[in-house]
């Protein structure tokens, strides 16, 4: 089946929330895994087109020139208001990615909604909303559990500045940074020295866009394998 073009069409009235939404905010694929399933839930109350498929980080590259080791299916599909969908992933050359690291993929949702009935509204802008979020291949029997990591985790500093050195088989994604200062470790954060979160990749040193005191201890917040929120020291 050919991709759907994504498209934008010139109308007047504008809705920029999605109906179709994906019920996880990461997806993790275990290597001993046959498949993995991705729950879709359209919460409107009509019917939705949804094109999606998977990339390898080039967010900018169409479908049909895509080549990545999974086949998910069905790529298209339409949604009644209320319906669920689940999108299956099944690995396909998963064998030839790293088996020492986590590899990084991305599934794209996109929720196409309908045009309104003829002569129904004079001027209306139709947008097809796009959903991205990440797709980790998890080789089997890494020597450290997600849960550990955040222990291998550490600043680096040099005379050029500081890095986030990540110690570890799994991508990690830190949302805040700030000063250690005492108190409950899990508090909110309201100073935060990231002005976006930083993605570390396995086995690198991701340079830290703020400054940092070498000695001083900083409080983080990362996301774990279900994307909620977990608090660590540095």
């Amino acid at each position: 089946m050919k991709y759907l073009s994504i498209f934008i069409s010139l109308l007047f009235s504008i809705s920029s929330q999605a109906s179709v939404i994906v019920n996880s905010t990461r997806v993790i694929y275990p290597a001993e895994a046959k498949f993995v399933n991705v729950q879709l839930v359209n919460r409107g109350n009509t019917t939705h087109l949804v094109q999606s498929w998977i990339d390898d980080g080039n967010a900018s590259d169409t479908p049909e020139k895509i080549k990545v080791p999974f086949v998910l299916t069905p790529p298209v599909v339409k949604m009644k208001g209320g319906d669920g969908q689940a999108l299956k992933i099944v690995g396909r050359g998963v064998d030839a990615l790293p088996k020492d690291r986590e590899s990084v993929f991305w599934l794209n949702v996109v929720d196409i909604p309908p045009q309104p009935e003829a002569n129904s509204v004079e001027n209306y802008l139709q947008v097809a909303i796009r959903t991205r979020i990440k797709l980790f291949f998890r080789p089997a029997g890494l020597t450290k559990s997600p849960s550990e990591a955040i222990k291998r985790l550490s600043l680096q500093h040099d005379g050029s500045g500081s890095c986030m050195k990540n110690d570890t088989p799994y991508y990690m994604t830190i949302v805040h940074m700030a000063p250690w200062r005492g108190g409950e470790l899990k508090q909110p954060i309201k100073d935060n020295l990231l002005n976006e979160a930083l993605f570390v990749a396995p086995y690198s040193c991701l340079s830290i866009p703020a400054k940092v005191n070498q000695g001083s201890k900083y409080r983080i917040s990362y996301l774990d394998d279900f994307g909620a929120r977990r608090f660590a020291l540095l």
